[in-house]
């Protein structure tokens, strides 16, 4: 895709929201969100820490993140959580360490 001028500015502005309104108040909950793409009106967040697998994250997501960055970047049409690559790897790390304390 090509990224225009003004989606490179609403990029700014999304990871700019992020650091400033929405990550100190998900990592005071224990949890962390990594900016991963803004295309066609559509925020792409990967959800870190305690928010990977909260029951609760998407319903924070929707209401909460999403109603916040439609408020203040109008280009913002939709967010979404995508699986984050690193926390994957960490929890297969993880699990596989467990498995090996387990076998002894």
């Amino acid at each position: 895709a090509v990224v225009s001028t003004q989606s490179t500015g609403t990029t700014i502005m999304i990871k700019e929201l992020l650091d400033t309104r929405i990550r100190p108040t998900v990592m005071e909950d224990g949890g962390d969100i990594r900016f991963v793409s803004f295309e066609d009106g559509i925020v792409k967040l990967a959800l870190q820490g305690s928010c990977s697998g909260c029951p609760s994250s998407s319903v924070t997501l929707k209401n909460g993140i999403e109603n916040m960055m439609q408020f203040y970047i109008p280009e913002v049409l939709s967010v979404e959580a995508v699986d984050d690559e690193i926390a994957e790897l960490q929890n297969k790390v993880f699990d596989e360490f467990d498995q090996t304390l387990n076998d002894k």
